[in-house]
């Protein structure tokens, strides 16, 4: 399981993207559990889906303020399905 903190924005995707590489080698399914990450922009938005469409990796504990951005760029479905149509 991964599980950034702070602000996860062009400035750190860099970082989770190497992370998730590597845990994905080590074991899959890998779980990018978000629920201590306080904001989101484009770039951590796209990772998420490339992610997400993997098939390797789960998302879980997107924050309401997360789950609004996410909602922002139309992929609620994709990475909050229980959100509804938002």
């Amino acid at each position: 399981m991964l599980k950034p903190t702070g602000e996860l924005t062009i400035f750190e995707v860099g970082s989770l993207c190497d992370a998730l590489k590597t845990a994905v080698a080590e074991e899959a399914p890998v779980t990018l559990d978000l629920s201590q990450v306080t904001k989101l922009d484009a770039s951590a938005v796209q990772l998420l889906i490339a992610a997400h469409l993997s098939g390797r990796v789960a998302v879980s504990g997107l924050s309401d303020e997360c789950s609004q951005r996410v909602a922002s760029y139309g992929f609620t479905k994709a990475l909050c399905p229980s959100a509804g149509n938002r």
